[in-house]
């Protein structure tokens, strides 16, 4: 599953890694379907969760050298505060120490999520 624009791209391996890459300043409707996109790769990953499975999601980030204020908003209220909702569910990110709106902005998504891993590479 993707979602691809002109400058980004957004992947869900159907096994657990979303991978969101390129510089996201999207319009209105382009956030809507990554709203979309976003609920249905969490219905998917906890549908076929297996018994004694991994209850991880990956969300990658490395290679996001741009996100406006509303891919904030989407990351943060579509996907992590959704993943919250799931009982269960440990979200890791996975982010670069050299993309400054990483650094700066992701460590206060620990706020919305109590099973949340950030990881600076």
């Amino acid at each position: 599953m993707n979602i691809q624009g002109n400058t980004y791209e957004v992947s869900f391996d159907g096994k657990g890694t979303l991978v969101i890459s390129g510089k996201l300043a999207a319009m209105p409707e382009e956030y809507e379907k990554m709203e979309l996109f976003f609920e249905k790769v969490l219905d998917t990953f906890v549908n076929d969760w297996a018994e004694g499975a991994t209850k991880e999601l990956l969300l990658d980030l490395r290679a996001l050298t741009f996100l406006n204020s509303s891919g904030i908003k989407t990351i943060c209220v579509s996907l992590v505060m959704e993943a919250d909702d799931v009982e269960g569910l440990h979200l890791r990110i996975l982010c670069s120490e050299s993309v400054t709106w990483q650094v700066e902005t992701v460590p206060t998504f620990r706020d919305l999520m109590e099973n949340l891993d950030i990881v600076f590479e």
